[in-house]
């Protein structure tokens, strides 16, 4: 969604199916527009599950989800216009790593270096390794972007997840 000169919303999610539980997990990510955009008309697109673009890993012990930027070919759906993340110079990147035990991910530099903030936010599981720091409670970790950096899962029994911004 691109708030942009306003526009009245709530998370209101359609119910998928009658008779059994609509679960939803939500992120719910907030971008500051650039003064130019600020008063753009207000637009909202849906991203349904299904078409969001995933990729394993070859052990099958990682999927990536790209919800915006790209990774290993993939693109995330097409943003709003007007949005950061219409802007391919922005390098906006949403990525949702789901880690198994013995799984791992090298999260690629950004394209542009230490330009670009990013953040990885632990957001389930026991214990992961970003780099050379174990982490067993959730947590966000800064890491420079013109660095790739190495998450696994540091958990033999349960699965990992962290969100990469």
């Amino acid at each position: 969604m691109t708030a942009g000169s306003g526009v009245v919303h709530g998370e209101n999610f359609p119910m998928i199916n009658q008779h059994e539980p609509n679960t939803l997990r939500l992120f719910q990510i907030w971008l500051n527009l650039p003064k130019k955009s600020k008063m753009v008309d207000p637009m909202y697109v849906m991203h349904w599950s299904e078409e969001i673009p995933k990729f394993v890993t070859e052990d099958g012990l990682t999927t990536l989800t790209v919800w915006a930027g790209e990774e290993k070919g993939l693109h995330g759906l097409k943003p709003p216009p007007n949005s950061y993340a219409s802007d391919p110079a922005s390098e906006v990147a949403i990525w949702l790593l789901t880690i198994k035990p013995g799984g791992s991910y090298t999260v690629p530099a950004a394209k542009g270096g230490s330009f670009v903030n990013r953040m990885l936010y632990f957001v389930e599981g026991n214990a992961i390794e970003i780099g050379d720091r174990r982490f067993t409670s959730q947590i966000t970790v800064t890491v420079d972007a013109a660095q790739e950096v190495f998450v696994s899962n540091a958990c033999k029994t349960t699965t990992a997840e962290v969100l990469m911004l």
